[in-house]
């Protein structure tokens, strides 16, 4: 060992420490960079599904760590569970349903909330039912049950797809299942129809038998309000206002790129999740991008909000939903997060 190290001459030794200098002074600022980051936790409404892979996608190209942040994600089992890990601080924003936070809103004003980006434009929540049993059509729901999990505001959503559709709301039962059994209870013909978001087509069809198939009737076909989007608390907006643009330009860019090819989302999400059937994540993801671009933000950009579906969303949990807000409709929603 010593007569290798005596033939290395110093000329060299100097060269390589010199080298090492240079690497190190290249590399440290990379590291700096990096833990110059802002942490970010994004909490979302349901457990992972390919309807959700933009963020994952986003986050994978780079984009969150542009805007210097950096993202952890955590899935928990419904729109209720979302806003407590945001009002408890366990999440610094949340893909949640709008109206379940106006509602939140009405009988718990603090924390209060905000909008800061739109995810689906059209509302997704929709009901699935098995064909060949006598339902075709909104109206053939007279006489029929529905099933939800116990919270959901998707009976009170019903009343106005059931006024815009001529149905007689007395005439329909409702059933409670937990978010995990109400598809098999739908299924297993326990109830004729279950309330669940569209892009779980695809997964309740991969579990059917052959010869059998489900229609959907999509509330957002009917009902002109708004369904999920960005949310955030209003103190943390005002306080990491920066921060909060940030991670909703990189969303929208995930977005973007998710619709034009849901194949490189389900693989995003899949590596994260290795349990997901990735063709059915591409399905998801098709559905979604049906759902995520309407009107106005095809005029305006992906994810802006418009403020006259805003207020015809925040007037609904007024008056179909029965709960009093305060606040004007302004205080729950903003456009500066683009």
């Amino acid at each position: 060992m010593t007569e290798l190290i005596k033939g290395i001459s110093r000329r060299t030794l100097l060269a390589r420490s010199a080298g090492a200098a240079v690497a190190g002074s290249i590399a440290m600022p990379y590291v700096a960079r990096a833990q110059a980051r802002t942490p970010v936790t994004l909490a979302i409404q349901f457990f992972a599904r390919g309807d959700y892979a933009h963020v994952y996608l986003a986050r994978e190209r780079g984009y969150y760590a542009e805007q210097g942040l950096d993202v952890t994600f955590k899935h928990v089992l419904g729109n209720a569970l979302a806003m407590q890990t945001l009002t408890a601080g366990n999440a610094d924003i949340i893909h949640a349903d709008i109206v379940q936070m106006l509602q939140l809103q009405g009988k718990t004003p603090d924390p209060q909330m905000r909008a800061v980006a739109m995810i689906s434009d059209k509302l997704a929540l929709s009901l699935f039912f098995q064909k060949g049993k006598g339902i075709n059509t909104p109206k053939d729901l007279e006489g029929r049950s529905i099933v939800d999990s116990p919270g959901s505001t998707a009976p009170f959503i019903f009343n106005m797809f059931a006024k815009a559709n001529g149905i007689d709301v007395n005439k329909v039962t409702w059933k409670n299942a937990a978010a995990t059994a109400k598809v098999a209870m739908m299924l297993q013909a326990q109830a004729d129809a279950v309330a669940i978001y569209l892009p779980a087509k695809p997964g309740i069809e991969s579990k059917l038998p052959a010869g059998q198939e489900i229609g959907a009737l999509t509330f957002g076909d009917s009902v002109q309000i708004y369904g999920d989007g960005l949310i955030t608390t209003e103190k943390y907006w005002k306080e990491n206002k920066k921060n909060v643009q940030g991670f909703v330009r990189a969303t929208m860019k995930g977005c973007k790129d998710s619709y034009a090819d849901p194949k490189a989302a389900a693989e995003a999400i899949s590596k994260h999740f290795p349990e997901l059937n990735k063709d059915l994540a591409v399905k998801e993801m098709q559905i979604q991008a049906t759902l995520g671009e309407g009107p106005y933000q095809k005029k305006n950009g992906l994810g802006h909000i418009d403020p006259d579906k805003m207020k015809a969303t925040y007037e609904a949990v007024i008056s179909v939903l029965g709960q009093p807000i305060s606040k004007p409709v302004s205080e729950f929603f903003t456009n500066d997060a683009f």
